[in-house]
């Protein structure tokens, strides 16, 4: 049963099998976690937007490694702040732990992102990735509202966020025979040499979950919407790489088998961006398949 959000279930939504979730998350390839292209992006828009301020203020919501790593070489060039925003401890620590060096001036408030335990106009910037769609639709106003308040006159909001443009999507898996024909095409690119099994499985698990958001009819992104289809893939391939890749696609994407996030298309999510924040962009990687559904938007607090 998908668990919606509250002030407090938000933080129920987010910490089912975290610990789990961070051992998964060293296995995964681009696509769920930042790209070399979205760090570039993030890097880029953060940076040309503090390197005149004396001192930013940054937030980070959660514990993403790669966007941590990279806050910490602003930390060390523009002796900038940075603090984690993240709903567990366990979370956090289990994150820290994938960092190759962790910032020693790294700071982390654990605290609902409806309701951050920090005071008004205190970042210059904030930077998230994927983080909106463990906020409701009935909580979006809050949230956004809540980014506005943590700003600093002027300052960015800048997230990467599903966002779909299903006229532009190519087909999605809907039925078996598609499932199965996506999973013959990331075979062969394992004996082609050009993805790993680790890599193939990742991919594969990763174009499921976003297109879900079409098999579900709904604006909601699960593995659920898969649950009989995953079954007939156990039950089917019981050898050789099929097998070898099922076996993979579990030990990545099982943390997350019952997890929803809630997305949107393009012009929607725009408009609602736009009724908070002014000055809103977006931007694609490209080195992942389904960069084109998840830019990296860049907005300016509205006064």
């Amino acid at each position: 049963m998908k668990q919606e959000a509250t002030l407090t279930g938000l933080k129920e939504r987010q910490t089912d099998d975290w610990e789990k979730w961070a051992d998964s998350w060293k296995l995964l390839i681009d696509c769920s976690r930042p790209s070399r292209g979205d760090i570039k992006i993030f890097g880029g828009l953060t940076n040309d937007y503090i390197k005149q301020i004396n001192k930013p203020s940054i937030v980070i919501l959660g514990s993403t490694p790669e966007l941590r790593e990279l806050c910490a070489a602003f930390a060390a060039e523009y002796d900038a702040t940075v603090t984690c925003v993240e709903l567990v401890d366990d979370m956090y620590r289990a994150m820290t732990s994938l960092l190759f060096k962790q910032n020693e001036f790294e700071k982390v408030v654990f605290s609902n992102w409806l309701e951050i335990d920090l005071p008004d106009n205190f970042a210059d910037v904030i930077i998230g990735d994927l983080t909106e769609g463990n906020i409701t639709a009935e909580f979006k106003e809050k949230y956004y509202k809540e980014m506005n308040r943590l700003l600093k006159d002027g300052g960015k909001y800048i997230t990467r966020a599903t966002a779909y443009i299903p006229e532009e999507s190519a087909k999605p898996m809907l039925e078996i025979e598609e499932i199965e024909n996506r999973l013959s095409k990331y075979k062969a690119k394992v004996l082609a040499g050009e993805l790993s099994i680790q890599g193939a499985a990742c991919h594969f698990g990763g174009e499921m979950i976003w297109d879900s958001w079409y098999k579900s009819g709904t604006e909601t992104l699960s593995m659920v919407a898969y649950k009989s289809e995953i079954a007939k893939l156990d039950e089917t391939y019981t050898g050789g790489l099929d097998a070898k890749l099922i076996e993979a696609f579990h030990i990545i994407w099982d943390s997350v088998m019952n997890k929803y996030w809630d997305f949107y298309t393009l012009e929607k999510t725009l408009d609602q961006y736009q009724k908070y924040f002014i000055s809103v962009e977006h931007y694609y990687a490209s080195d992942y398949p389904v960069a084109k559904n998840n830019p990296i938007f860049s907005m300016t607090k509205r006064g």
